[in-house]
């Protein structure tokens, strides 16, 4: 007759089988390391050069401005901030238009976490993006960030927040972040 303690031992595979799993575990881990590191150094790369280059075709077109210009504009002008989000993380556009987006919008304005959710938002980026942030085609001017502190474009979204300031701040996801239609 066998105790319950000799027969849990017996089931249960043997310590150094667990410990050779590990160990032939690490060049997997390091290989996987190897790949994972050069692909986000390069990815990110490529973001950012891509946000350089359109902030160069911005300028040559005349349509980029600094961030002193745009917070001076916003204070004395007014007009909309247009706060293109690709994801939480970035990259995020800021986009200056002397007009009043809200009233000038055939389509409701939400928020941006909400726009991206749902297919049913979609016609006001599409027409934002071709009225304002289109590189092509739009009117709104780039304003240039990358140096920027995060909290002073925090400070100036909040400004924008209050009924005293007459400059307001809407956020979009710009069409290619929507989901897709079924079948596309």
């Amino acid at each position: 007759m066998q105790t319950q303690g000799t027969e849990s031992a017996e089931k249960q595979p043997s310590t150094w089988t667990g410990a050779v799993m590990g160990i032939a575990m690490i060049p997997v881990l390091l290989v996987g390391a190897c790949l994972a590191i050069p692909y986000t150094l390069g990815a990110r790369w490529l973001r950012l050069h891509g946000e350089h280059k359109l902030r160069l075709l911005m300028k040559s077109r005349g349509r980029l401005m600094t961030w002193p210009e745009f917070a001076c504009a916003m204070h004395k002008r007014g007009g909309t901030c247009i706060e293109e989000k690709f994801t939480a993380k970035g990259p995020v556009r800021i986009w200056w238009t002397p007009e009043d987006v809200r009233r000038e919008s055939p389509h409701e304005i939400i928020d941006w976490f909400t726009m991206r959710k749902g297919r049913q938002y979609e016609p006001f980026a599409h027409w934002c993006r071709a009225r304002y942030t289109s590189a092509e085609a739009g009117s709104a001017v780039l304003v240039d960030t990358p140096l920027v502190p995060r909290r002073e474009i925090y400070a100036l979204w909040s400004e924008c927040r209050s009924d005293a300031m007459k400059a307001q701040w809407i956020e979009v996801a710009p069409p290619e972040i929507l989901p897709h239609k079924p079948g596309q």
